[in-house]
């Protein structure tokens, strides 16, 4: 297996910058450093993913906590690949609101995901938090750090082992009915936004927590890292109208990996009057394949959802196009995001993210 040398680089602030507290950027920007530390260590599970990843703000970025300026509920359910028996189940909730006179934005993200017949199941309880710097009236840039602590299990009496066969069936000699993992994980994030525009970076496991349900073995999680931003131009802005109300149309990315795996999410959306479609597509085409013969296909996907002053409901369904689309049967994602007040106005409380809540 290869390894990657450590390497070191020296980071440069802007001086509008000064006006963050030192020690929270010290600690931050401490935590992206792991990016470039030793890669080596092995393991055998990858991050659980959305097609609406927007609506999970929170699991895709810390510096989105507290970004939509009113305390917001968010909960999103994944079902990946029915037609395939006992594959992909993932619940996300989380809650974030804006502390004004701090400029922080302070949460708390819940999510369960379970996977397979040994019903592998993966808890995070993550509190976060973010900081907010407004360096002028057209832009602003916010920080989020995300430590928390991860619970993994499996019941190993779901599976069937080799020396079980070899003993027409019996109960297996070496394993352990269930096994359970508690650990500590941190991530962190970096946004910047303007009217129109956004981008943000984000990195988690950046500790390297050792995941193995085995004592006596070690399995270091993998840093996961996500690049991701977008546009949103308004096709109409008619002042007296309600911004869900407007025409407008919104291309956005999400570029992630973890290890030598990675992936692309990029579409479009196309909102008036509350409510919204989209298509989007996963993959890395041409560029990028894991083994002779496997393109890096993964999905389509079409969005569709309904929004208010305060809620937003999605819907999306994956069209799976690798070849697993005979037997996987996609995708559904279901998505809920609720505002307990109405936006503030620009004018009052600065920039509103232009992101998407879908």
């Amino acid at each position: 297996m290869k390894r990657i040398k450590n390497k070191r680089y020296t980071y440069c602030f802007p001086l509008q910058l000064r006006r963050i507290g030192k020690g929270f950027v010290c600690v931050l920007f401490f935590c992206f450093s792991f990016l470039w530390k030793d890669a080596g260590g092995e393991a055998f599970a990858q991050d659980i993913h959305f097609t609406q990843f927007y609506s999970s703000p929170l699991y895709l970025n810390p510096a989105f906590t507290g970004a939509s300026r009113c305390s917001r509920l968010s909960a999103t359910y994944r079902n990946q690949w029915p037609g395939i028996s006992k594959t992909y189940s993932t619940f996300l909730a989380s809650a974030d609101h804006y502390l004004h006179d701090q400029n922080l934005g302070v949460g708390i993200l819940f999510g369960s995901d379970i996977a397979g017949t040994g019903q592998l199941k993966t808890t995070l309880i993550n509190p976060s938090i973010a900081y907010e710097a407004r360096l002028s009236r057209k832009f602003t840039l916010r920080f989020g750090a995300q430590p928390g602590f991860t619970l993994k299990s499996i019941n190993f009496n779901n599976l069937l082992f080799g020396d079980q066969l070899a003993r027409g069936g019996n109960v297996g000699s070496i394993e352990t009915p269930t096994q359970t993992k508690l650990f500590f994980d941190v991530g962190a994030g970096v946004l910047a936004y303007t009217a129109k525009y956004w981008a943000g970076v984000s990195a988690f496991h950046l500790n390297r927590p050792n995941e193995s349900l085995k004592g006596a073995e070690s399995f270091k999680l993998p840093i996961k890292y996500s690049v991701h931003g977008g546009a949103k131009f308004m096709i109409n802005n008619e002042e007296e109208r309600e911004e869900f109300q407007k025409k407008s149309a919104t291309m956005a990315f999400n570029y992630r990996g973890q290890k030598e795996f990675d992936q692309l999410d990029i579409g479009l959306y196309y909102s008036q009057n509350g409510f919204n479609f989209g298509f989007w597509y996963r993959g890395i085409p041409g560029l990028k394949m894991y083994k002779t013969g496997y393109q890096n296909n993964d999905a389509v996907a079409v969005i569709i959802g309904f929004q208010t002053k305060q809620i937003n409901i999605g819907y999306s369904y994956d069209i799976t196009i690798s070849k697993l689309f005979l037997i996987s049967n996609g995708a559904h994602e279901l998505t809920i995001y609720y505002q307990l007040c109405k936006p503030p106005k620009k004018k009052k409380y600065g920039l509103i993210l232009p992101c998407p809540k879908f």
